[in-house]
């Protein structure tokens, strides 16, 4: 039996396990990354099966560990293996940010954190978070993103203090002012600028990246087509321009209800994806909602998903991808599916990857989709691609 436990240095209280049994070969050896456990947290093979697999009995777990992350402190993982009598263990430590990272908070221009080092020669990500993110939750992937050789600015753009409260009408002109700020700053100026952003910060990405021709590498984690609604449940798009909001698809607030009540009655859970379809199925603007993707100047990575319960990402990127044939597009665009995935993008062996649903009230939970061994098996490997499509900035 090979068991694991884990809390947040931010969460200490809450306490995650797991646990797998194993059948030893003939030599008395157990393989993870070859062999699938006989019984346990997981059932198929995968050598972080354990830890992507754990789970805690706080019903409050979720809500606990989303507060007051902190990437000071390491994370600490015990791992224990008997046999019989036989007993070993193990503490593993997780660092969020290597020790030569520093990191400055930025209020005035906009509001961001930038995580760098005094390496001049090192390329800079902005990344964009999804909407549910904030800088507490983005300060790990920006974090353990820069400690991979990178200039990191994560910019927050809504729910901060001077910023909208909602993902609703933001004005383009607010990332201009960040895109010069990179520019004169001098750990970032004369450095080519890449963006990686997730869902609606992927749809952030490909907007910026089809207006501002100095953006040249954008990975964007469940992305979409079209520019949509804002999501303050108001008739208004997401984003502005000069006062002007860019066209949008509308999503009828009596479909959102329907879903959720739907879903209250039948105690399931109930996804976004279908009010999304059903936006675009109505739409008689497709053609001025669609992000002009042709338009960029930039190498494209997309990472989606074929089950994701917040929106359909993979149609979307299919139709991203047949755009930029259809158009000839001169630089390099990949896409990366991810069968039975849901939206679980994030850094790797943080959060538990079974949390695939997100409580409301009772009886009422949103599905992200996906499988325990589909969802892993993006989350590690997505951020690898990525990490890997960045390194090749000129």
């Amino acid at each position: 039996m090979i068991s694991a436990s884990m809390s947040l240095p931010w969460a200490s209280k809450v306490h995650f396990e797991s646990v797998a049994w194993f059948t030893a070969d003939a030599k008395g050896q157990v393989d993870l990354s070859r062999q699938k456990p006989d019984s346990g947290s997981y059932d198929f093979v995968d050598s972080m099966g354990l830890i992507v697999s754990m789970e805690s009995t706080d019903t409050k777990a979720m809500k606990k560990v989303v507060r007051d992350i902190s990437i000071e402190k390491s994370q600490f993982i015990e791992i224990i293996v008997e046999c019989g009598q036989d007993r070993a263990s193990a503490k593993l430590e997780r660092i969020f940010i290597a020790r030569d990272i520093k990191r400055q908070r930025i209020t005035d221009e906009f509001v961001g954190d930038l995580f760098y080092t005094e390496n001049t020669n090192r390329q800079t990500i902005l990344w964009l978070g999804g909407s549910g993110s904030g800088l507490e939750v983005n300060s790990p992937i920006a974090a353990v993103l820069a400690s991979h050789g990178f200039n990191v600015l994560s910019v927050a753009y809504f729910n901060e203090k001077g910023l909208p409260a909602q993902l609703s009408e933001i004005p383009l002109e607010y990332f201009e002012r960040v895109f010069a700020w990179l520019m004169k700053n001098p750990i970032t100026c004369g450095k080519e600028i890449g963006i990686l952003g997730m869902s609606k910060g992927a749809e952030l990405a490909l907007i910026l990246a089809s207006r501002y021709p100095f953006i040249t590498r954008v990975a964007v984690f469940a992305p979409h087509a079209y520019c949509f609604q804002g999501l303050a449940f108001k008739n208004v798009s997401s984003w502005t321009y000069e006062g002007k909001p860019l066209p949008f698809i509308q999503l009828k607030n009596r479909w959102v209800f329907a879903s959720m009540i739907r879903g209250f009655i039948k105690n399931k859970p109930f996804r976004f994806t279908d009010i999304y379809k059903k936006g675009l199925h109505a739409a008689q603007n497709k053609k001025a909602a669609r992000i002009k993707i042709e338009n960029a100047q930039a190498d494209l990575m997309l990472f989606t998903s074929k089950e994701c319960g917040m929106w359909n990402t993979y149609d979307g990127s299919v139709e991203i991808m047949n755009t930029l044939r259809e158009h000839n597009y001169h630089h390099s665009y990949h896409m990366i599916v991810y069968e039975d995935a849901g939206e679980p993008y994030y850094v790797p062996y943080v959060f538990p990857v079974g949390w695939t649903t997100t409580k409301i009230a009772p009886r009422l939970v949103l599905s992200m989709g996906g499988t325990l061994k589909g969802n892993a098996h993006a989350r590690a490997d997505s951020w690898e691609k990525a990490i890997e499509f960045f390194k090749t900035l000129r």
